[in-house]
């Protein structure tokens, strides 16, 4: 028996040995290196490399796809594994051969990721929005706010593609056998002057574009934009952008689809800036060379945006560069610009910082002006960290300032920070983590010892997760914690001692939102999501009950931290695309928002910046906007026509009595008066995307009018930016590498103004009635502005430098920005405030800012 035992197990032992013979691949490597193969041509090549025979019928096998393989001493198994991916065919060792036959597993097919960030190939920086698209496909994705990407798809070989705004288009070959990281340097063009807005001619890439309602802004192009006095300014470039209207001449507070300043979210690396304003309003706070990327959503954002009603301006700054130290600035008529960034670590940390101050002061003070402090200056700095493959940490900072002191005067200015953690779980989940915090002051100074201080302060934290599914769905979710505070203006003296005439407010505020980004086959997207938001006020403040014919009857005084008032709110948000033909797109937008906080001033000057924050209350309401819009867009290869219509109905708007002192007044809420305002209008664009000569022209007609009971007698009127008609023409030739030439003409209504309509005495003194608000307008708006920017070295080398010439409203037109009705005609070009009754008829008289202007900015770069 023993004997038999272990013949068995002999017998045993010899069957497993010949069963691994026929099964176990021989220890083969071989090295392979061909381009464009069909399998079965590279199955030939592998036989001769390996001396391995392989059996197999050839009708399994395709015959028109091409192969390319780059393997280096690989074993015989990855090789296969690699040549038949995505073919559904399986192989074994079998007598001595590789034997080919499809495989048994139906239905079942294994799914892989590709993730990773598209970056900048030179300086090392992660690209937005850069579009990855499989092959000729409508397969792709958009990298997202920090670059990065992610695509599961199923085991194969594809042919990425990859394009960005001002970047060479890419293509590369991958093979998706296992889930893989890969981040995809794209090379920049290099000229600094081909500032060319390049739309991508494949309708599926431009399909998710148009999907995402952003207007994305290239800052090359507001560098190189004439602009008066020759100071680049991002918010003046909107001025030829269909939808966005810029306040006054030379202003730079600016109104989108007829929706108020207050009313458009301006953020700088996710922080909220309250003031864009310099110098009274004719400059903008933001560095043109500290901007990565700049998107505007004309009021149909996207679920993860919230607190305006209007419209939503994004502006992410620069990481700084990975690779090398660079350094660049400029020097114009107003004011000089720095920037300097280079690497911590090589391509793992880096930072950036750039300043400007301005020196037009001490030509005013050379003019005889006196003032003590004169002049606006920024700061913009960050620190990113690349804490590993799956962590990254940034730093940021954000600093304006403005100074107009003499005897007194006027200091105002935003402070912001952010610290920003993200975090990639396994290849799909993207998690970002902010926590930022934003001020703005504003300081009206009487005397040397005697401050007004106004200020709104905040503090956020925010965490925002995007789960990619799959190529055709994204989903993003996240959630919002807050605290304001808002100062409405109160007395502080020098020494620091505060007299609060004026109660002061707290809030907190909170809102979680979710979106949904699914492509519905070929011709279908849709975006759909919703955000609840909650504001709570709390105190130490004090509360007034207003009567409805708003007199103060009674106050309430609440302690530290204790709520007396929530208001809470569901905002749905929902966009359609249709690509109905080849090259055509039909879009349907819906959206409602929620705005907590107002900005109140009773001044209807451009220039004027004396701003009162205050909060949703007992005695105020939430702003609430439903915006509706449909869209047509129209691409071909060189050419884009895209038309747009919406209408917007806001709820609770505020307006001012007539004579309302905003100034030390504890009763403020009583002077304010609530209504409604509607909008609605069309807009035309016909786009030149590429070649030397590209640019734009747009016509718009548009209306935005204002209902609120106790203003105007009760009678709807229209507000102050609402300009029927716009029309719109940008041109940019690109000469050479080293010479462009730009050129913008515009033209639209005058601005509402009202106008009396009767006169009476007093006093000795012609004293105008104005009966209705916004009756008038002033003359119709027009100017052209040119522009030429060069490089000044031959050829692109380490140290560039450029001269920018540009010529601010060409012909000399005296656009108006005011008028008054106190003056009469004494000579034909003279007009005076009369010093009796009996001096003449009292006429219209108007002031404008600027005639031509002509300016030179140097700028070099390192």
């Amino acid at each position: 028996m023993r004997t038999r035992g272990l013949y068995i197990f002999f017998l045993l032992i010899c069957f497993k040995a010949a069963t691994q013979a026929q099964t176990s691949f021989p220890d083969v490597r071989i090295t392979i290196q061909e381009k464009e193969k069909t399998v079965e041509e590279l199955l030939q090549i592998i036989e001769s490399k390996s001396g391995v025979s392989f059996a197999y019928s050839s009708n399994y096998l395709p015959k028109d796809q091409k192969i390319s393989i780059n393997a280096e001493q690989k074993s015989l198994s990855e090789i296969l594994d690699e040549v038949l991916l995505g073919l559904n065919v399986e192989y074994q060792w079998i007598e001595q051969k590789v034997v080919l036959r499809k495989s048994a597993e139906k239905g079942s097919i294994t799914h892989y990721t590709i993730s990773g960030y598209v970056r900048d190939k030179v300086n090392g920086e992660s690209l937005i929005g850069a579009t990855i698209q499989v092959g000729d496909s409508y397969v792709g994705n958009i990298t997202n706010a920090y670059g990065f990407y992610s695509l599961t798809l199923p085991a194969g070989r594809y042919q990425l593609k990859i394009s960005y705004v001002g970047y060479e288009s890419q293509e590369m070959p991958v093979v998706l056998n296992r889930s893989i990281y890969l981040d995809i340097p794209i090379t920049p063009k290099f000229s600094f002057l081909e500032a060319v807005v390049v739309a991508p001619s494949d309708s599926n890439v431009h399909m998710e574009k148009a999907i995402s309602n952003a207007l994305e802004i290239d800052p090359n192009r507001v560098i190189g934009k004439p602009t008066a006095l020759g100071e680049a300014d991002l918010i003046k470039s909107f001025d030829v952008i269909p939808g966005v209207q810029i306040f006054r001449d030379g202003s730079t507070f600016f109104n989108v689809r007829g929706g108020d300043r207050d009313q458009n979210q301006m953020l700088v690396d996710e922080a909220p800036i309250y003031n864009p304003a310099h110098f009274l309003g004719l400059f903008s706070v933001f560095i043109p060379e500290a901007i990565k990327d700049v998107k505007l959503y004309k009021g149909n954002a996207p679920a993860e945006y919230g607190g305006r009603v209007s419209s939503v301006m994004d502006i992410y700054t620069k990481d700084g560069n990975f690779k090398e130290f660079s350094l660049n600035g400029s020097v114009g008529l107003v004011s000089a610009r720095i920037s300097g960034e280079g690497p911590i670590k090589k391509d793992k940390s880096s930072f950036f910082i750039s300043g400007r101050r301005s020196h037009i002061g001490g030509i005013i003070r050379g003019l005889g002006a006196e003032f003590d402090q004169l002049y606006f200056s920024d700061f913009t700095g960050k620190v990113n960290l690349q804490l590993n493959q799956k962590n990254r940490l940034f730093i940021s900072t954000f600093l304006s300032k403005d100074e107009f002191l003499a005897d007194g005067g006027l200091r105002w200015g935003n402070k912001a920070g952010t610290i920003r953690w993200n975090h990639v779980f396994g290849n799909r989940l993207f998690l970002n983590t902010t926590f930022y915090t934003s001020k703005y002051e504003y300081n009206l100074i009487a005397r040397r010892d005697i401050i007004w201080k106004n200020n709104i302060n905040n503090a956020s934290l925010k965490t925002d997760f995007i789960f990619y599914k799959d190529p055709g769905s994204t989903i993003k979710f996240g959630l919002r914690l807050s605290g304001h505070h808002f100062n409405p203006g109160n007395i502080e003296d020098f020494a620091g001692n505060q007299y609060d005439f004026v109660p002061k407010r707290n809030a907190s505020e909170s809102s979680l939102y979710f979106s949904h980004d699914k492509q519905l086959g070929n011709k279908w997207s849709l975006n759909y999501g919703f955000r609840l938001s909650s504001w709570t006020n709390f105190g130490r403040t004090i509360e007034y009950e207003i009567s409805e014919d708003h007199q103060i009857v009674d106050s309430t005084i609440y302690d530290t931290r204790a709520s007396y008032n929530e208001y809470s709110n569901l905002e749905p948000r929902l966009n359609l695309t249709w690509n109905f033909l080849h090259g055509h797109f039909l879009k349907f937008n819906y959206s409602r928002t929620a705005q907590y906080i107002n900005l109140i001033s009773n001044s209807i000057s451009p220039f004027n910046n004396l701003e009162v924050w205050l909060p949703a209350s007992v005695n105020i309401k939430p702003q609430l906007g439903n915006q509706i819009s449909l869209g047509w867009i129209h691409n071909k290869k060189k050419w884009m026509i895209e038309v747009d219509a919406y209408g917007k109905v806001l709820n609770n708007q505020l307006d001012y009595t007539d004579q309302a002192q905003l100034l030390l007044n504890p009763h403020l809420e009583a002077e304010l008066r609530a209504g409604d305002s509607w909008m609605y209008g069309i807009e035309g664009t016909l786009t030149k995307n590429t070649g030397k000569l590209t640019g734009w022209l747009s016509y718009i007609y548009s209306r935005s009018f204002r209902n609120i009971p106790g203003i105007n007698g009760g009678r709807t009127y229209p507000t102050l930016w609402d300009r029927p008609h716009q029309f719109l023409l940008s041109i940019n030739y690109l000469q050479s590498k080293r010479l462009n030439f730009s050129g913008t003409f515009l033209m639209s209504s005058g601005a509402p103004s009202s106008r009396p309509t009767a006169y009476y005495q007093y006093a000795g003194r012609t004293v105008p009635v104005y009966s209705s608000r916004n009756n008038s307008r002033l003359p119709t708006y027009h100017r052209f502005d040119v522009g030429m920017n060069t490089r000044l070295n031959k050829r692109e080398q380490r140290f560039n430098h450029f001269l920018g010439i540009s010529v601010f409203n060409f012909y000399s037109q005296k656009n108006s920005i005011l008028e008054s009705f106190n003056k009469i005609q004494k000579t034909e070009d003279s007009y005076v405030v009369p010093a009796s009754t009996n001096s003449g008829t009292i006429v219209p008289t108007y002031r404008f800012l600027y005639s031509i202007v002509p300016s030179i900015t140097y700028s070099f770069k390192l």
